[in-house]
Parts: structure tokens; sequence; C-alpha cells
């Protein structure tokens, strides 16, 4: 038996070749949308080569190990009208599965349900459709001249050892095996191998040497057939990623099948999105928006976060460091630091981590201490806002300090009153009063530590719960500092808030409908400041009705009986007008800090009303308690200090009213 032998020429390229395929019968499956087809049978059909003006006999190798499975897999081979690769109305379906098995190719495609092809699917469906053609390129083919094949068979034997199929189409007339028929646009080609040799009988290819192009363009016979295809299965795959990341999925079999390397392919797409984004009239731009050590500290945040409170909110970025302890965190911060913490004892860790001892080329604040600082805000507002300071209810908010300075209060007086002007009257000016008040913007706070000691210790929560009881003191002293305007009685305009000169203060003996009646008499009479204008000077009734009622504890039941709408009072005929639903409803708040004089209780109006009352403001950009931290001077560790700026002041007394036993 003779020796094969055999010559590899230099890479050569072919557009994309076709053959005829064909659809199992009564394989559509409703359910799923699905028709099952044979792409390939890889038998012989003769073929026109127009460069040497001869026919051939062409063969397509169908085993695993030729066929190029790799866009199948991706789940890119598309099912075409005609082959036509120019526009998505052609797209009829998409292989959602091949296989090869016996020497034949199969493939199941769901079917398109657009409603603009529903009738081309129907003809699918019903058979009227009947031919299928298949698109492919090779990459190898072993040619067999005519005068050495042993089958007597007139012309050259071209076999297909490695190829790719690319796409399947539904067709007229499908492939002819008596003429040429190739359906890509002649100016796209792919690169093919042609290795020709003398004999083929009882050859194994697989025991073969195979020639390849290498990347200098080149040809090597070094490879076995294994070899190549794990590394085209290797180029694919990145191909394909590649595309994916790019936002371009559908253009990676084409790199593929034209034979581009993966560099090659990511030149290309980088060209596309220039070009695409120059005809728009811009550039391209690339902007980090985050570093990896700021997404490492979010994620780390949220973890601790998520571990105080399972209800917190968990991304992807989060649960990757969702069970770490609080040294694992230390740990995994001073690695991304450049600080490697392999063999050094837990004391040692937890000072590089709160920076309590120099860790080498790890200068600067601590990114620990910042995870601390930002989960400590984080519990800390939660705790402040749940905290539920009453006084929010009828104060009014001002506008942020924008410094330390004192707060200027003008108490404008009501509009000028409108006049009425004759047929050729002129309209006249008129004036507002005012009167001045000030205070000046307070500030509070407290520092905790955070030690070595609950670093080790994975001390979360003793951790936890020093920071959300700043939150409730800060929302405490807020409430404190409103209160006692009331309780002290501050001075407004030169006499106390609560005052006969006011006449917004009342005696009762006792928290009922007739003592609200009276309360509520005081708001209504009160008159608004004395305008001056042109021929004016006279104050005008406001007709301040109240919305809020405030209570001691001790007052707390009879509040809400005569606020509730299931009240009901004791003489028939009467009305209780301030039950909810009523004419002058009225929202009981109940207030410990009142407790000092337990039958006195107040009145106030709406924080909108005509005139203000009592208003309070924070410091420009700290609308709240906020934490800071740095490291430990005293203690080993950090640092965290509370502050809060804050200030309240009595503007006006005509919006309350007091009542309390003689």
């Amino acid at each position: 038996m003779p020796t094969p032998s055999a010559s590899a020429t230099p890479p050569q390229s072919l557009p994309m070749q076709t053959r005829e395929a064909s659809i199992v019968p009564s394989s559509y499956d409703e359910a799923e949308g699905t028709i099952e087809l044979v792409w390939t049978t890889g038998a012989r059909g003769i073929r026109y080569d127009w460069w040497k003006e001869e026919q051939y006999e062409e063969e397509l190798q169908v085993t695993p190990e030729s066929v190029d499975m790799t866009r199948f897999e991706a789940g890119t081979v598309q099912a075409l009208d005609s082959h036509s690769t120019y526009s998505l109305s052609t797209v009829l379906g998409r292989a959602v599965q091949g296989w090869i098995t016996d020497g034949q190719g199969h493939a199941r495609v769901k079917l398109s349900v657009d409603p603009e092809k529903a009738g081309r699917i129907a003809d699918i469906k019903a058979g009227v459709i009947r031919s299928v053609s298949v698109g492919y390129t090779v990459q190898r083919y072993e040619v067999i001249e005519a005068a050495d094949r042993t089958d007597g068979r007139p012309m050259k034997l071209v076999r297909a050892t490695r190829w790719t199929p690319h796409e399947i189409s539904f067709v007229n007339v499908p492939f002819d095996t008596g003429s040429t028929t190739r359906s890509a646009d002649p100016r796209t080609e792919y690169p093919v191998q042609i290795i020709t040799r003398s004999a083929t009988a009882g050859r194994n290819l697989s025991e073969q040497p195979m020639p390849q192009s290498n990347a200098g363009g080149t040809t090597t016979a070094t490879q076995t057939q294994d070899e190549l295809l794990a590394a085209e299965r290797t180029r694919a795959s990145e191909i394909i990623t590649l595309c994916r990341d790019a936002g371009v999925p559908e253009q990676a079999a084409d790199m593929i099948g034209q034979g581009l390397t993966v560099e090659a392919s990511g030149l290309k797409l980088l060209r596309a999105m220039a070009n695409k984004d120059a005809a728009a009239g811009g550039h391209i731009n690339v902007t980090t928006t985050r570093d990896e050590g700021a997404t490492r500290q979010l994620g780390l945040e949220e973890a601790l976060v998520h571990r105080l409170d399972p209800r917190a909110k968990l991304t992807d970025n989060g649960r990757q460091h969702r069970g770490l302890s609080l040294m694992d965190m230390g740990r995994e911060l001073l690695d991304a630091g450049g600080v490697k913490t392999r063999g050094m004892d837990r004391m040692t860790v937890a000072g590089y981590a709160l920076q309590t001892r120099s860790a080498p080329g790890y200068m600067g604040s601590t990114d620990f201490g910042a995870v601390l600082a930002n989960v400590a805000n984080k519990r800390m507002r939660e705790a402040y806002e749940r905290i539920g300071a009453t006084y929010k209810l009828w104060a009014r908010q001002a506008a942020a300090a924008p410094d330390l300075k004192d707060i200027n209060i003008v108490q404008i007086s009501d509009a000028p009153g409108l006049r009425k002007i004759g047929e050729s009257g002129e309209y006249t000016y008129g004036a507002f009063s005012d009167a001045g008040n000030s205070y000046r913007m307070g500030k509070a706070g407290r520092i905790i530590a955070f030690t070595d000691e609950m670093l080790i210790n994975d001390d979360l929560r003793s951790y936890d719960r020093m920071v959300t009881a700043f939150g409730a003191a800060a929302g405490d002293y807020e409430n404190e500092l409103v209160y006692a305007l009331l309780t002290g009685n501050v001075p407004v305009q030169g006499a106390p808030m609560f005052d006969a000169a006011h006449a917004n203060v009342g005696t009762a003996a006792a928290l009922d409908v007739d003592s609200l009646r009276a309360a509520r008499m005081l708001m209504r009479k009160q008159i608004g400041m004395k305008n001056k204008g042109e021929g004016e000077d006279k104050t005008r009734p406001l007709n301040i009705s109240p919305k809020y009622l405030l209570v001691p504890s001790d007052l707390e039941t009879a509040a809400n009986m005569l606020t509730s709408s299931n009240y009901v009072p004791t003489t028939q005929g009467d009305i209780n007008e301030f039950a909810a639903g009523g004419r002058n409803a009225l929202d009981p708040i109940v207030e410990p800090l009142l407790d000092g004089a337990p039958n006195r209780w107040f009145l106030a109006a709406d924080s909108w009303s005509r005139v203000d009352t009592v208003e309070y403001c924070y410091l420009e950009g700290q609308n709240g308690p906020v934490i800071t931290q740095k490291q430990g001077w005293e203690v080993d560790g950090v640092e965290l200090k509370c502050k809060l700026y804050f200030a309240a002041a009595a503007v006006d007394w005509r919006g309350m009213a007091r009542m309390q036993p003689a």
C-alpha cells in the first residue's frame, strides 16, 4: 500500500457556500414554535471552479471533529429568507440547538413570531415551503486529484475536513449539484487551507499532521487536528465574548468565519464604533465613574449594613462580601492597598486596618475606618428618623443657616388692605410693619471609639448599638430644645410667649369640649400687626384655626377621646367638632417633655398658617446629625465623632394658645 503524501498551498480565499438541507416531516412543535431540520448529510455534489474553469466534486466530512459547531453553541445561527443577510426583516427564526449524529447535521429552529412574517411562517408549517439550504465556510480542504482517485470518477475530489455552518435558509430552489451556488457578497471572502494528497485509502485523518497558518502567515505541519480544533474553539469563544461585551453579539459569527484573530476582531470593532460615533458628530469617550477601590468599599458597606439589618438592600457587589467577619474585611482592604497580611497575627492586622500603627506602603486615613464611618452614618440616620421627634409635626423648618452667625428673624405684619379705586382713581402704596428677633446656631456632639479589641472580637453589635444611640440622642436633643421654648415661656417681642398681654392664655379645670372651645376662641381673636401706609394705621383679625392639641402624658387618654370620631358628648344635642372628620378636627400630640405641669396643654396652628410660631433650622449641608472618624489618640482604634448643628426659636405668639388650671 503506498504511503500517502501531501502538499499544502498557502491560505486562499473563498466566499460562503451553500448546500441543500431538508425539513424533517411532522417535526413542528406547536407549543415551542420549533421545527427540526437536517442541515447536512455531507453528500458529494458537483461544483465549478471559476478560476481554473473546471468541475470538481465537493464532499463535506460530517464528524464532531470536522464541523465547527461554535455558532450553534453561541446561539447565533439564524434561519433566513433565501440567504439574505442584509436586513433583519429576512430573519425567520433561530437555531436553538444543533448537533452531529450518524454523519448528519441536525438543528432545531425556533420560528419567528413577528406578525409581519406570519404568512411565510404559516407556509413553512404547512409544508408549502419545503426547500432548505445551509450557508457555510470552509477552513481546510483536502484535494484528491482525479488521477489519484480509486473510484474511477473523472474529476478531482475536494473534501472539506474543517468547516463552519453559518446560517440556514428557506429557499425556492436548494443547492443544485450541477452548478456552483455562492450566496455571500463576492467581496466577503474567507481563508481556506488547501491540502493536496496523492491517496486517501485507509488514511486516518486524526493521525496525520495538518498544515496551519501561524501568526506570521507561514504554514506549519506540527499540530495535530485535535490541537488545531482546541485552538479554534478558544479563538471563537474569545471573539464571541468580545462582541457580546461590545453590544454587537450578532457580528461574532462573521468574524469567526472570516478567520480573524482576536486582536484583529477587537480592532475591527473599535473602528466600527469610531466610524459610527464620527457619523453622529461625536467622539468616543471612555470615562471611569468608579475605581475598583471605591467599588470594593461600597460592597463592604452594603454587607455590613445587611448584617445589621437583613431587610437592607444587597446588590451583587455587596453579596460577594456577605459572611465576612470584620477581620476578614480588614485583611481584604489591606491586601488591596498593598499590605501583605499573610502570616500577621490578629492584633497586628487590626492595628494596620485601623491605622493604630504604621503599615508599610499604606499611608493616610484608613479605608476600613471610612467604611465604619459610612455604615455608622446610615445606621444612625435610620435611628434618628425613627425616633419621631414630635416637634416636627407643628413647628416650621426654616431655610438652612449658611454659617454660625446670628440668625435674624423679621416678623412681617399682615398684608396691607386693598382699597377701592374709582373710575379715575389712582393706586396708592401700602406698607408692611415688621418686628425683629434673632437666635444663634447651636452645636452638640459626643465621641465614641471603635477599638482594636472590638475588631478582633467581631463586636459589630456593640458598635451598632452605640451609633444608633447617637441617632436617638440627636432626635431627643432637638425635641428638648424646641419644647423648652414652650415650658420655659421664652420672651417674644418684649413679653413672655404666653402672656395676658398676648391674649393667648386661659384657665381650665379640665381638658374637655368647653375648654377646647375657649382655647380656640383665644386663637380666633388674635389680630395682626398694624399696617402702616398712606392713611392707614389699623389691625386686622387673623382668624387662626388650631390644628394640633399638645398634651402631657397625664392627659393622653382625654386628648384621644376628644379627638376620636367615636367620642359622644354627654349632653344631647352637643356636637364634638374637634373629633376626626369634624369642622375643627384636632390632631393630638402626646409629649412627655410637657409632664412638668400635668394639667397644662396647648393648641398650635399648622406650621404653614398665616403666622409663624416656632421655627427651627440646621446648618447648611448637615440636615441632621453627622458622624466623622479619625485615627484614635487616647485609644487604639478609630474615634467616631457625632455632631449636630441645630437651632430653634419662638417667632410669634399668635399661632398658639395655652390652657392650665388657675
